[in-house]
């Protein structure tokens, strides 16, 4: 029995169909900006640099409680199993003491004078954390340009995908005329069979540079953290088949113009890394001059109030005020101090020496990379030209295959040639876009590195 379907039936089942298949195809759609955003909110390696941070602030705070007076509660104990009798002429002896004696009052305790000890020593750790702050600074740059450089990657392998899609499509509507035209005798079995062979090759590289993708938009998805897609084997641009995963991505002119406006200046002594070598250098020299005050006089105050028991022979509690005024001074130490403070002017001899190479090397890279950025956009102007021209020459092969001039052979090698440039032109704007990118990580001037 055939069941009967009314037309509104029919339409509304091609309509749930029709949704259906939509469905099944995924939309990532991912901006730069945020890109950055959530590759530094999911960076664990970024995440410890913080915890450093925040450890050495610490550090640094509890030192500067050394600066400040110390009030405390002391308490004690002691159980005597012998107490001396004192004799005493015409009476009976009586204890000196008792067997439970205790002691309890609240202390002050304040350093008057330690020759900068304290002090410097608590300068010298916070220069420690300032330090570990530009090392956190110099991990979020690396992190930008690590999440950066992998957009990019994605682009280019987006852009290549779609260029071969398109000469595809090109090699599928050529391979239509050929078949007509053989069908009409206009055509040979050769340029049939080899026009055949054209689109198979075509199909080849989308499917390679598919490939390609998919390893990219992994290697990008792996610094975002957070982010989940369904399936990533078969991604590719809107508008094009075979793809399980439509990518929207910030297009290279957009970036191209948004990152290339402002002039991005070279590295100075604010660069991170810079930065944190010049301040290590210094919490060292504060450490060795607290080290080296310890060989002066550190004068102490001290002052207690306690409930005492007993007073003496006299077995009743009393309230014993004490204020202690103390000086000392290391008179022999076998050059311990001298030894650690030579210790720490060494270290920060060692970091400066290291921030002198490192400014050297950051410098030679900057320039490297500005000459490098400034040779890619001569070479930008002469791609676009070769674009254009390649794409003309494209045209013109193929109208005169069509007039019989030439053979299908040259048609499918001024296609290929149209093709790789455009792949080389879109490299170019790739390698632009990462040169920039590069010149921000070594300046340190983004994001509040200033």
């Amino acid at each position: 029995m055939i069941s009967r379907i009314v037309p509104g039936t029919f339409i509304l089942l091609l309509l749930l169909n029709a949704t259906d298949s939509f469905a099944e195809t995924e939309v990532f759609e991912l901006s730069l900006q945020d890109a950055e955003i959530e590759s530094l909110g999911a960076s664990n390696q970024l995440k410890s640099f913080i915890s450093d941070v925040a450890a050495a602030t610490e550090q640094a705070n509890s030192q500067f409680a050394e600066l400040l007076p110390q009030l405390s509660l002391e308490a004690n104990y002691k159980y005597l199993s012998e107490v001396p009798d004192i004799p005493v002429q015409g009476q009976p002896p009586f204890p000196f003491g008792s067997h439970n004696n205790y002691s309890v009052g609240a202390v002050l305790r304040y350093t008057l004078w330690d020759t900068g000890t304290s002090r410097k020593a608590y300068q010298g750790l916070a220069k420690l954390a300032a330090s570990r702050q530009e090392d956190r600074k110099t991990e979020e740059l690396q992190i930008l340009l690590s999440v950066r450089t992998a957009y990019v990657r994605v682009q280019l392998a987006l852009e290549e995908l779609r260029l071969v899609n398109d000469t595809l499509e090109l090699s599928r509507a050529q391979d239509r005329d050929i078949a007509t035209r053989y069908r009409a005798g206009a055509a040979t079995r050769l340029d049939l069979v080899t026009s055949e062979r054209d689109v198979i090759g075509y199909e080849l590289q989308f499917k390679q540079k598919q490939a390609d993708l998919s390893v990219a938009l992994k290697d990008l998805l792996a610094l975002l953290g957070s982010r989940s897609v369904k399936d990533v084997s078969h991604p590719g641009p809107p508008n094009v088949d075979g793809v399980s995963l439509i990518l929207k991505l910030n297009p290279f002119q957009k970036l191209l113009t948004d990152e290339g406006q402002a002039e991005i200046p070279p590295p100075d002594d604010r660069q991170p890394q810079i930065r944190s070598r010049e301040l290590l250098a210094e919490s060292s020299e504060l450490s060795a001059a607290s080290q080296k005050a310890e060989l002066f006089p550190t004068v102490q105050f001290s002052a207690r109030t306690s409930l005492d028991y007993p007073n003496g022979p006299i077995l009743e509690q009393i309230n014993q005020n004490t204020v202690f005024v103390g000086l000392s001074m290391p008179l022999f130490d076998g050059n311990r101090i001298r030894h650690l403070v030579a210790q720490n002017l060494m270290e920060a001899q060692s970091a400066r020496y290291r921030k002198d190479q490192l400014m050297v090397d950051i410098q030679r890279d900057f320039a490297k990379a500005r000459e490098l950025l400034d040779s890619l956009r001569e070479q930008q102007k002469l791609a676009k030209q070769d674009v254009l021209r390649s794409e003309e020459a494209a045209r013109l092969y193929y109208e005169s295959y069509k007039a019989g001039s030439i053979n299908l052979i040259d048609v499918q090698s001024a296609n290929v040639r149209a093709l790789l440039a455009k792949v080389s032109a879109a490299r170019i704007d790739a390698q632009i876009l990462n040169q920039l990118f590069i010149l921000k990580a070594l300046s340190g001037r983004e994001l509040g590195h200033e």
